[in-house]
């Protein structure tokens, strides 16, 4: 084979602290090579709080972090995943290139280039031959960028006349590659008992708060056959799938899939459920799965907030999905909350009780009939703007006004039988907040962090840059974002109009994502992406 692709995992506690000792003893998992000695090293970054094991694996490898430190004796470094296309600034400083937009329009051209053009010369001159031949490959390095003095970004500018003012993200058409599934099943595989498979990438519902909603536009779908394929459904009786997806209800062959999989007594779970898309066939696999939990978010409390989100979800939907689940046989039930969403107000946080207590009384009327009464847990997060969203522009709400609400919900839960109460520590939110939306600059908070193995808060003592600049301050309507190096065909103006209807709290309409539109912008760059499959394909 003319590749070699290995893998590399985080180490755990015992393992790392053993690493740390010996650096550059941090080894592949299949034939324990040390990983500063491959050509290449990849990482898949999902999540900015996966910034810092970016950082440290790299470290425990015995790579120097900066790319501008390493020369041809160390790999490449590059990432991917849906950070790449969020928000890829964060991370430039310490990668070599970045693959920004999907996976499935990068690995055969990416790999016929590295056959053609080998990268043991001059590394410059490679990656510039790379950017300018792959559509989607960012090589910061490649791009300056410039400050005003109140610390806001003047521009972003390629170095080189031949190179794009922006990358544009790379989409892939699932008319002609096959649904991501399992392949590695091991008992040390992470969901080792289930056969998982994408089924669709994106949503069409348009929530303001959601940045998949907006990065992967417009969504598709897989085609039924091809995600039933993924795995032999004959030999797989009684088998257990897992249908991933960001609005798993939404696929217009669900009835289709949930079918065939019952048909043949596999037991069938959900990424994500809405309350408003809980058909039939879905509620007889969870059945037939004897499933006993299902989460529904309703994000807010009151229905005014939830015109604020666009998240066309009301009280009476919420309530009829609660007595349907209980109907049945689902026994226990998460929800899932925010706070800190833009105009939320006590009365919002009040609501919430209001709403949990309304749904539990629903749950508790139909369960009493089928002496089946289970719990509600109740799920909390602190709201983080992202990147290409309407919030993009709004603040993190205070740390101490978040801690408050936490504690009043806290209070008001810890009476209430049959419902248990979690939230996340709002600190921890502040730092997610950092790095979603910095540029360039965070890095240095990152690295400090990693190299000096320094607590978060004791580093933003120490950097001469104050983090409540890039979390607290409300962005100006005309401002050049990090993220705008990054091109998603959506339109700035759309995202502005949308941040205006919130704060009005006007709901608009999803994304119409089989016919397309002009709204957003997307539909323009993507047109050949548009929606194919229809119910009864």
């Amino acid at each position: 084979s003319d590749v070699v692709c290995e893998r590399v995992f985080y180490p755990d506690p015992d393992e790392k602290l053993l690493i740390h000792k010996r650096p550059g003893s941090l080894l592949s998992l299949e034939s324990q090579r040390p990983v500063r000695d491959f050509d290449f090293l990849f990482f898949s970054v999902p999540f900015e709080s996966d910034y810092t094991n970016v950082l440290e694996i790299m470290q425990m490898a015995n790579i120097p972090l900066r790319s501008d430190q390493r020369d041809h004796s160390h790999p490449l470094v590059a990432f991917g995943g849906v950070t790449s296309f969020l928000n890829p600034e964060v991370l430039a400083p310490f990668m070599d290139f970045v693959f920004v937009g999907e996976g499935e329009n990068f690995w055969d051209s990416f790999w016929d280039f590295v056959k053609e053009y080998p990268p043991y010369g001059d590394r410059a001159e490679w990656l510039k031959a790379l950017a300018k031949t792959i559509p989607g490959i960012y090589v910061p390095s490649f791009y300056r960028d410039s400050y005003y003095d109140d610390g806001t970004l003047r521009s972003v500018e390629p170095v080189f006349a031949d190179l794009p003012e922006k990358i544009v993200v790379q989409k892939a058409d699932f008319r002609s590659c096959n649904p991501p599934h399992s392949v590695i099943r091991t008992g040390d595989t992470e969901f080792s008992d289930f056969h998982l498979v994408e089924i669709g990438r994106g949503c069409a519902r348009g929530c303001r708060f959601c940045a998949a909603g907006y990065i992967y536009r417009p969504p598709r779908f897989h085609d039924a056959k091809k995600i039933l394929e993924t795995r032999a459904i004959e030999d797989d009786d009684k088998g257990r799938w897992g249908l991933v997806s960001a609005a798993v209800g939404d696929h217009p062959q669900i009835d289709t899939i949930c079918r065939t999989l019952s048909e043949h007594s596999c037991e069938v779970s959900f990424s994500s459920l809405r309350a408003d898309t809980l058909k039939s066939s879905v509620m007889e696999a969870l059945m037939a799965g004897n499933h006993q939990a299902v989460a529904i978010a309703p994000e807010a409390g009151s229905e005014r907030l939830r015109r604020v989100i666009n998240k066309h979800l009301t009280e009476a939907q919420l309530c009829e999905a609660v007595a349907e689940l209980t109907k049945h046989g689902i026994k226990h039930l998460k929800l899932y909350f925010m706070v800190g969403l833009p105009t939320e107000t006590d009365d919002d946080i009040k609501a919430i009780v209001t709403l949990v207590k309304q749904l539990k009384h629903e749950m508790v009327k139909v369960a009493k009939g089928l002496g089946n009464l289970g719990e509600i847990i109740v799920n909390v997060n602190s709201f983080v703007p992202k990147p290409f969203t309407p919030f993009q522009w709004v603040p993190f709400d205070e740390v101490e006004s978040l801690k408050s609400k936490i504690r009043f919900l806290k209070r008001s839960f810890s009476g209430v039988s049959n419902v248990r109460f979690y939230a996340d520590v709002p600190k921890w939110s502040y730092v997610q907040a950092l790095l979603a939306r910095g540029d360039r600059r965070v890095g240095r908070f990152l690295e400090k962090v990693v190299l000096e193995q320094k607590g978060w808060f004791t580093v933003m003592k120490e950097v001469p840059w104050n983090a409540d600049f890039w979390v607290y301050r409300q962005r100006k309507p005309d401002e050049l974002f990090p993220w705008e190096i990054i091109d998603h065909g959506i339109k700035k103006t759309f995202l502005w109009s949308e941040l205006n209807a919130a704060l009005d709290a006007i709901e608009t309409p999803g994304c119409p994502a089989k016919n397309g539109c002009i709204l957003c912008g997307v539909c323009q760059k993507y047109s050949d992406l548009l929606g194919t499959i229809t119910e009864n394909d």
